[in-house]
């Protein structure tokens, strides 16, 4: 019986409705200005995100190359075909 006991507490919080402001009158040029700069931002990074890839292939291109000229005495025909990789590799 002493184990019966329930305690109940309670508490209430008044929540006011915000009071709405008007926004500076700079806010909208501000905005503009950094949307503006923002895809700036972003055709700047999408140009060095192509070069890299460009160099990336240019790269595995030149290494094919050299692997080809290495085994160019042992099998021609396979070499040709590597040289022909690398090109079409390099222009894609």
């Amino acid at each position: 019986m002493f184990f019966d006991i329930q305690r109940t507490e309670m508490s209430t919080v008044t929540v006011n409705p915000p009071v709405t402001t008007a926004a500076p009158r700079s806010a909208a040029v501000a905005a503009t200005l950094f949307v503006a700069f923002l895809a700036k931002f972003k055709k700047l990074s999408e140009r060095r995100k192509e070069s890299r890839q460009v160099a990336g292939r240019q790269d595995e291109a030149a290494r094919v190359r050299t692997f080809a000229h290495q085994i160019m005495a042992q099998d021609p025909r396979f070499a040709a075909d590597l040289f022909a990789a690398a090109d079409r590799h390099e222009r894609f």
